[in-house]
Order: C-alpha cells, then sequence, then structure tokens
C-alpha cells in the first residue's frame, strides 16, 4: 500500500514539474513574442509575476509610443516655426533688393516701412515663442497673487482700441472690481491673446464680457467660420488658414490654454453657433 501511495506521489510530482516546465515555456515564449502573458496553470503566485510584467510591458508599449508622437511633433513644429520665421525674413530680403535698385525717396520711404512692419512681426514672432518655452517648461514657476481681472480687461481693451474702433463692439464689464488668483503677466496675455484671435477672424460682429464670477467670454462672427473646428481650436499650431498666409502661428490660443492650467483657471466653453464662434474662460475667484 505504501509503495503504491509512494509511485502515486512520484507521478503527482512528475506531472507537476511537467506542467510548470511547460508553463516556463509558455511564459519565455510569449516574453520573447512581445505578447500579452496567458497563465494556464492556476496559481496565484505566478498569475501575479504575469500581472507585473504584462503592466510592465504595457507602461514599455506606452511610453514608445509616446516618444514617437513626441519625435513627430518636434518635428511638425519646427517646420511651422522655421515657415513662421523664413516667411518675414525672405520679404526684408526681397525689400532690401529693391531699396539698391531704388533711387526714388518716396519708394524708398515705402520700402523701409514695410521693412519695419516685417522686423516688428518678427519680433512678435520671437517673444511668442520665447514665451511658448517658458510655459511648457516643468522649471518655471508663475507667481501667484490677488488681480482684479476687471481692470486687467479694460486696460487691454484700451490697448486695442484703434483695432475695435472699427470693430465697433460690444462691451459689458463689472462695475466694481472682481478679485482673482493669478499671475498679471499671464492674464494680461490671456485676455490679449482672446482678443487679438477675434479681432483677426471678425468680419464685423465682437462682443466682449467680463462678469463678477471671473468669465471673460469673446463672441465674433467670422467669414471663415465653417472652417473652424472647435474641438481642435486650442491645439498648439492649429489654425484655420492651412496656408498659415495671414501671419497667424496658430499658437495664440494654445498659449491661452496653457496659462491657464498654470493659474488654475480654464476654458468654460468653446461653441460655433448661429454663425458666432464663442470662447468663454474662466479665473479663479479669490476666498
Amino acid at each position: 500500500m505504501a509503495y503504491l501511495l509512494l509511485v502515486l506521489l512520484n507521478l503527482i510530482l512528475a506531472f507537476s514539474l511537467f506542467s510548470w516546465k511547460r508553463q516556463i515555456c509558455e511564459i519565455t515564449k510569449q516574453i520573447s513574442e512581445n505578447r500579452k502573458l496567458r497563465i494556464s496553470l492556476s496559481n496565484k503566485q505566478i498569475e501575479k509575476l504575469a500581472g507585473i510584467i504584462n503592466e510592465k510591458n504595457y507602461l514599455e508599449q506606452k511610453a514608445k509610443i509616446q516618444i514617437i508622437q513626441e519625435k513627430e511633433q518636434l518635428k511638425h513644429s519646427i517646420a511651422n516655426i522655421s515657415h513662421d520665421l523664413r516667411t518675414p525674413l525672405t520679404s526684408i530680403q526681397g525689400y532690401l533688393t529693391l531699396i539698391k535698385g531704388c533711387e526714388d525717396k518716396e519708394e524708398q520711404k515705402h520700402y523701409f516701412s514695410v521693412i519695419q512692419a516685417k522686423a516688428d512681426y518678427l519680433t512678435e514672432l520671437l517673444q511668442i515663442f520665447y514665451d511658448l518655452s517658458l510655459i511648457e517648461s516643468d522649471d518655471y514657476i508663475f507667481g501667484i497673487e490677488k488681480l482684479d481681472i476687471n481692470r486687467i480687461v479694460t486696460d487691454c481693451l484700451i490697448d486695442k482700441y484703434n483695432a475695435l474702433k472699427e470693430l465697433t463692439p460690444t462691451v459689458t464689464i463689472e462695475n466694481a472690481p472682481v478679485w482673482v488668483t493669478g499671475n498679471a503677466v499671464a492674464c494680461k496675455r490671456i485676455i490679449e491673446n482672446l482678443v487679438t484671435n477675434a479681432i483677426r477672424y471678425s468680419n464685423g460682429y465682437i462682443e466682449i464680457v467680463i462678469d463678477a464670477n471671473g468669465i471673460f467670454t469673446v463672441k465674433n462672427t467670422t467669414s471663415e467660420l465653417k472652417n473652424i473646428d472647435v474641438n481642435i481650436l486650442f491645439q498648439k499650431f492649429y489654425t484655420v488658414d492651412t496656408s498659415r498666409s495671414n501671419g497667424n502661428t496658430g499658437l495664440g490660443l494654445y498659449i491661452v490654454k496653457e496659462l491657464l492650467n498654470k493659474i488654475e483657471g480654464g476654458i468654460k466653453e468653446v461653441s460655433c453657433k448661429n454663425s458666432i464662434l464663442t470662447i468663454s474662460v474662466f479665473f479663479k475667484l479669490c476666498n
């Protein structure tokens, strides 16, 4: 009887060892083929190990995909930046060539004014790219303070008076301060970019509102409204004009989104209804 039990025990052990060996071979094959591990043996420790390996593989694959996407995004960004910088530089070079062969003083004066405008635009572009590098840096820290966003909006509209007076916008502001927490430079840039975007694309109608809840809204009609994809309006380098011929870098609204994230604000609404584009953002109210 004892002998039979011993034989039976040996058979069980042999079968168990065979099963383990086969499982190890299967795991080795699955790992070598970069496949998700599937366990045939009912063993909690092996299942736990397989789960850890699967999670590790998943994270590695995710990291690889992210690296590839970031490389493609970098290539795309470099191409866009190169195009945006090359355009005014090429224009400046062209007008300098014209000046060399021009003896008419008035014509020279006109050429110089064009070159100055292109140089100013180039300076603005470089500032935008510099701002972008700061915003996307994890090491750059914004100083947070108590601000009257109503005053910042008012000051911005005064600065944009010459551009706005031709459009006769509807403006609604509060009669009392609207206190929010944020960064003065960041808040000013957010308002400026949103207003500039509305001015650039408006074909006559602009409405600007700041309310007591710290919500800033800009509405405008535009002839290019049918081409606008509101779902990607705040993406980096997105522009309605795919040829990028109108001087828009496609960074203005992206910078708005990133700055809002830095100061705990956000985008409340982006919609296109009844031929009117509406963009609303909110600032964090002081407690």
